[in-house]
């Protein structure tokens, strides 16, 4: 049976009024991160707040918030001050995983940019591009491609992100991962053809266009 990946959706972005964000006051160095506020940050940090320290319910560090909520700025002073980007939460995700569930493509640029490895694999085996593909982040996958990892790397159940792409139906994620390499005719464990994927999950990108088009087809789309 095809492994389907959780979708991951569960918290809010980053306060959307920058002046409220600023007056707020924060219980944690990871509410500032969440909410933009790079001065406080800051500030937290002075008074002896850890860059590494993980939030007691969702175990991210605030690098893991910067990526989440999109909060660039706090992302890249992070960074530069030395916070860990390998820290790990409870499903074995990196900034990089959290950044690609999310789309957030100017911090998954800033990742790159700081030399962070964005081929790591969590502990279901799946990489940042993988997750990219399952969630349909394209121009974030495209940024991921591009810093060099290997398109067709396998997760666990040997499925690679063209799997997962055609799985979840992410048509523009599919013939990116084509246009980067990515093989049509690798099997996982359980036979599957990434055509295959999409058709067990009654995707008609996979059904159509894998099965009967082809990779020329999907070349020339």
């Amino acid at each position: 049976e095809a492994m389907q990946l959780e979708v991951f959706s569960g918290f809010q972005g980053r306060e959307t009024n920058p002046v409220a964000a600023k007056k707020k006051k924060f219980k944690s160095v990871h509410e500032a991160v969440r909410a933009g506020n790079v001065e406080e940050l800051s500030k937290m940090v002075a008074c002896g707040a850890s860059m590494n320290e993980a939030d007691p319910v969702h175990k991210f560090t605030p690098l893991h918030w910067a990526a989440h909520s999109g909060s660039l700025e706090c992302l890249q002073w992070l960074l530069w001050h030395g916070a860990d980007p390998t820290a790990v939460t409870m499903r074995g995700w990196t900034v990089a995983h959290l950044a690609a569930i999310k789309g957030q493509d100017a911090c998954m640029q800033a990742l790159h940019l700081n030399s962070v490895n964005l081929g790591i694999q969590d502990e279901r085996g799946c990489t940042p591009a993988h997750l990219a593909a399952t969630h349909g982040q394209s121009y974030t996958l495209q940024t991921i491609l591009r810093s060099g990892v290997d398109v067709n790397v396998s997760d666990k159940n040997d499925w690679k992100p063209i799997h997962n792409a055609a799985f979840h139906g992410r048509l523009g994620c599919l013939q990116l991962l084509v246009r980067w390499g990515a093989t049509l005719d690798d099997v996982d464990n359980n036979g599957n053809l990434p055509g295959t994927a999409g058709e067990i999950s009654a995707q008609p990108l996979g059904k159509v266009r894998l099965i009967s088009g082809g990779e020329k087809d999907l070349r020339g789309w």
